[in-house]
């Protein structure tokens, strides 16, 4: 019996180590495309939508920050980061693309990966991070834009999740699109989820197996001290009138 228990302890052990192994898996690779024309024009002073008839105002101009694709796929030590436009990169000091990267379930702390005319920069919300120049790892083909981001600069990885928004900025307007998990959703910034308030399916699916085990065990460890006290009162039982017998004249 002994050994039987062992056995499901250790099972109970490996299960463990199985629903840490899916907690602890991060995949990065993110494909969300945007096929609407979706430019919003803003006021450059502040950068709040221009409205006509109270709607946003929107359309296909300029191109060069007309986001089609945003993308993200897992390159060995790097991270490969992809953002398209309908038209052509501009290299231009008052046109910027920037991919916003989240590495926590709870998006408390991201980074973000600015380009400017040619200059790209890792930067952080996190206090004390140190802003890493990552131009020479940039690479542009008319409007394609791919970035390797090396793991190791973003620390702890426990989730993974992206969004971007090209803008253009003018003296009186200023256009923007953004892309993200929704695609297609015009005019709006995007929105990450926060902590859920459950455990996500994977969780449960690692939680399950675990308790199920443990409960085994917990059963089976009471059923042998039960088994145990019964054979115990039933030698008492037997011991006693022999007891009598012997001491009888």
């Amino acid at each position: 019996m002994k050994a039987r228990l062992a056995g499901l302890l250790f099972a109970s052990l490996l299960a463990i180590g199985s629903g840490i192994g899916v907690a602890s898996a991060v995949s990065f690779d993110r494909s969300y495309a945007d096929p609407a024309s979706d430019v919003v024009e803003l006021w450059a002073s502040n950068l709040t939508p221009v409205l006509t008839d109270g709607n946003l105002t929107m359309s296909p101009f300029p191109d060069s920050v007309n986001v089609l694709r945003l993308a993200s796929a897992d390159a060995g030590a790097d991270i490969a980061l992809t953002i398209q436009v309908k038209g052509s990169i501009a290299n231009l000091d008052n046109t910027s693309y920037q991919i916003r990267i989240y590495t926590r379930q709870d998006n408390s702390t991201h980074f973000r990966a600015t380009y400017v005319n040619d200059k790209m920069m890792l930067t952080s919300n996190a206090t004390g991070f140190v802003p890493i120049d990552i131009s020479p790892r940039v690479t542009v083909t008319q409007g394609t834009l791919v970035v390797n981001v090396a793991k190791s600069w973003l620390g702890t990885i426990t989730a993974w999740d992206l969004d971007a928004t090209a803008t253009e900025t003018g003296t009186v307007y200023a256009y923007r699109d953004s892309g993200w998990q929704i695609a297609g959703n015009p005019g709006s910034e995007p929105t990450l989820p926060g902590a859920p308030s459950v455990l996500a399916n994977w969780a449960w699916i690692a939680v399950v197996p675990v308790a199920i085990a443990i409960a085994t065990v917990v059963v089976m460890v009471l059923r042998e001290r039960k088994r145990g006290s019964t054979g115990k009162l039933r030698s008492q039982r037997d011991e006693v009138p022999s007891f009598h017998r012997r001491g009888k004249p």
